[in-house]
């Protein structure tokens, strides 16, 4: 994890250097990563699960585990469906994606890709799905129903734990070789509907602003706004969402009718966007981190005070366009005049929702330039004229 650097107390509240869009994440060498194939018994892949020999470095929580490889795998997603149509393939005998692992320093394997089959056979062998009902096979084969691993035949079970599950085996070579890993886990995963842009994020742009994120998604009263955790980061989607919206307001500073400023505070596509601004921000000093913290927190308690669980919600649930235009305009407001009154906020809501353009800035278009700029404005009108 890069280590915060050292600032003075009036350092700025971000950086505002300039990088490459086209090039954000840099080169990596060719020769950074070398490979080999390995046949992986599935009793000796669950045993090795069991023993931490194999292991998933999730992101959040933090499952690195001491290892050069930081945390970057979302967590266990599969529906019990998903999960029976495995167990059933690999017992019918028939042929089952292969997986690819991280041969890391201390001789551990990293779950790069398949960690979603390797937790379903550990899940099956230990008898209980993940939210603790018994793993028994249910829409299969006629001659599986019922099944579990204990209840299997000795020689189904012996068939089942001798079936071999191909491997790609990668070795991270040099200073480049954690990169080129995270870089590879990006490509495997691009593709269909297997990862979420978040989920790819946390393993493509590691760093400062990704682990404050991270940090930011546990605090109490976010959680309140929110609900629970998102199983596929919807939640920390939404905090760097706010963050980069802050330092558009940042940039922008009312400036909004000067179309040479507020072209270079914003560039579409939203996601690209978002992907800039973790590469911005793969350091940040220590000043910054708890200037943006607090920030954060502050503003998500006045959330919660002035509307209860309520505070980002606009007709009756979350909008993800309407959460970073009103959290981050309240948190500039903040940084500039210190705190926001609550009944200020709620004032401030209520005038959002009595306008039209504001409510068309958030349902349509929404990661254009013209809707981002224009619900940003007004969420900050609206706030800071109530000062």
């Amino acid at each position: 994890m890069p280590e915060p650097t050292e600032a003075t107390e009036d350092a700025p509240l971000i950086d505002e250097s300039e990088i490459d869009d086209e090039n954000l994440l840099g080169s990596v060498p060719s020769n950074s990563l070398s490979y080999f194939g390995a046949d992986f018994d599935v009793a000796g892949l669950v045993r090795r699960l069991d023993a931490r020999d194999i292991f998933v470095p999730q992101y959040d929580p933090d499952g690195s585990d001491g290892s050069a490889i930081e945390g970057f795998q979302r967590p266990h997603v599969w529906p019990v469906k998903r999960m029976e149509e495995f167990i059933e393939s690999l017992l019918l005998g028939w042929p089952v994606p292969s997986i690819f692992l991280v041969l890391d320093a201390d001789q551990r394997y990293l779950v790069l890709d398949g960690q979603q089959r390797i937790n379903t056979l550990a899940h099956f062998y230990k008898g209980y799905y993940p939210d603790g009902k018994v793993f028994e096979l249910r829409n299969v084969a006629e001659n599986l129903k019922g099944v579990t691993y204990v209840t299997l035949s000795p020689e189904a079970r012996r068939k089942l734990d001798n079936t071999f599950i191909q491997a790609t085996v990668i070795e991270p070579k040099g200073v480049h070789g954690p990169d080129a890993v995270y870089r590879l886990f990006g490509r495997l995963n691009s593709g269909g509907m297997m990862l979420t842009s978040q989920e790819i994020r946390v393993a493509l742009y590691r760093g400062a602003a990704t682990n404050l994120i991270r940090e930011l998604n546990h605090d109490i009263n976010w959680r309140r706004l929110f609900g629970a955790q998102h199983k596929r980061l919807k939640d920390h989607e939404l905090i760097l969402r706010v963050l980069a919206m802050l330092e558009v307001l940042q940039k922008v500073e009312n400036r909004w009718t000067e179309a040479s400023v507020t072209s270079s505070a914003y560039k579409p596509p939203l996601s690209d966007f978002l992907n800039a601004y973790l590469t911005r921000h793969k350091e940040l000093s220590i000043d910054r981190i708890g200037k943006l913290s607090k920030l954060f927190t502050a503003a998500c308690e006045s959330l919660v005070i002035a509307s209860d669980v309520d505070g980002l919600k606009y007709s009756g649930s979350i909008n993800a366009a309407h959460v970073d235009a009103l959290l981050s305009a309240v948190m500039w407001e903040m940084a500039q005049n210190g705190s926001v009154d609550p009944s200020r906020i709620v004032a401030a809501v209520g005038i959002l929702r009595a306008d039209s353009s504001y409510e068309n800035f958030i349902t349509k278009s929404t990661s254009h330039r013209d809707s981002v700029l224009g619900r940003l404005r007004l969420a900050s009108a609206a706030i800071s004229r109530l000062s």
